[in-house]
């Protein structure tokens, strides 16, 4: 951004581009802990019920820590 425009936008919105950048990469990984959080929880409660097994429940674990892991890299590198 030029100097002018980060001027306009601190003036719009009374805070620096990388605070709201911040902000939103902060909301995006909060979300996504949350998205894992429920995927664990609904898949653990699926293996209580006996719909799942233990070798299926791993699998999904694994996937979904690898999914945040690779969104992660992606999105704060």
């Amino acid at each position: 951004m030029t100097d002018a425009q980060i001027t306009a936008f601190q003036a719009g919105s009374s805070a620096k581009p990388a605070e709201v950048n911040l902000l939103f990469l902060g909301l995006l990984c909060a979300a996504l802990f949350l998205w894992a959080a429920w995927v664990c929880l609904r898949s653990f409660r699926a293996f209580s019920a006996g719909n799942l097994s233990l070798k299926q429940l791993g699998g999904i674990v694994a996937r979904t820590v690898l999914l945040l892991l690779v969104s992660f890299w992606l999105v704060l590198s």
